[in-house]
């Protein structure tokens, strides 16, 4: 390694932790009008402080829920013990929610937050993809729909959510007094429609339905299923799962 490649590198290491990369501070000059520590603290503080920034941009309602100093506190230790390994700042978050599961496991709905918070902006951040309209699945003979398998849009993603993190993260988005914390297990589905992200809270059966869609059922594997609840009302509930997905402009394309 060169000469500059390894101050580089020392300098990155102090940056990141002042304790291990100390003796960088061997490698500035020291004089009594800006001492060593005060000059590598510049930087030191600046790094920190620019994550800080994006984590609460990322964050917004985590932040409201925990407060001003609980959340620089966690988000300063998720600095700490996650050091960020993109290019790009937008990412630096992405483990939050396993840190506040470690960090705070007494606010359970904390690390839920912050997975739903990150899930909004990775859907409308997900790659562009065609969407599939009810009248190009209307030009397909009825005999032929049991054996079509679709493909969600990039930006579908399902959460098992155990806490009313929704219900928590829509008072809080609208400033209001949000509601006591309460154990529901209500999984949701997170999703881009013309340039927004939205969400939507699900019921067991349509969760599972989503599942079994994604994981290539076809169509008349779902009604298969819906069978073993609904029995003569399964073809007609998978049909309207069907248009409300294709309603919402979730479905990217026919499979097969």
């Amino acid at each position: 390694m060169s000469q500059l490649a390894q101050l580089q590198a020392d300098f990155q290491a102090y940056i990141f932790d002042n304790a291990k990369g100390a003796g960088f501070k061997k490698s500035i000059i020291n004089d009594k009008k800006v001492g060593v520590t005060k000059r590598l603290g510049i930087y030191s503080d600046g790094y920190r402080l620019r994550i800080l920034e994006a984590l609460a941009r990322v964050y917004p309602n985590l932040k409201a829920l925990l407060g001003d100093d609980l959340f620089d506190k966690t988000a300063r230790t998720y600095i700490d013990n996650y050091p960020s390994t993109y290019r790009n700042m937008r990412w630096v978050g992405d483990l939050m929610d396993v840190h506040l599961n470690k960090e705070l496991p007494q606010h359970a709905i904390a690390a839920e937050m912050a997975r739903f918070e990150w899930a909004l902006g990775l859907a409308f951040d997900a790659e562009d993809a065609p969407i599939l309209t009810i009248q190009a699945l209307a030009v397909i003979p009825p005999e032929k729909w049991g054996d079509l398998t679709f493909a969600f849009h990039p930006s579908v993603q399902l959460l098992d959510l155990e806490w009313n993190t929704v219900l928590f993260w829509q008072a809080l988005d609208n400033e209001e007094t949000p509601p006591a914390v309460e154990k529901i297990n209500e999984p949701c589905i997170v999703y881009r429609n013309e340039m927004n992200s939205h969400y939507r809270s699900l019921d067991a059966m349509e969760y599972e339905a989503i599942q079994q869609i994604k994981a290539e059922a076809s169509f008349g594997d779902l009604c298969e299923s819906l069978y073993a609840t609904l029995e003569d009302g399964a073809t007609q509930q998978a049909a309207l799962y069907l248009a409300g997905w294709l309603e919402a402009g979730i479905i990217s394309k026919i499979k097969s």
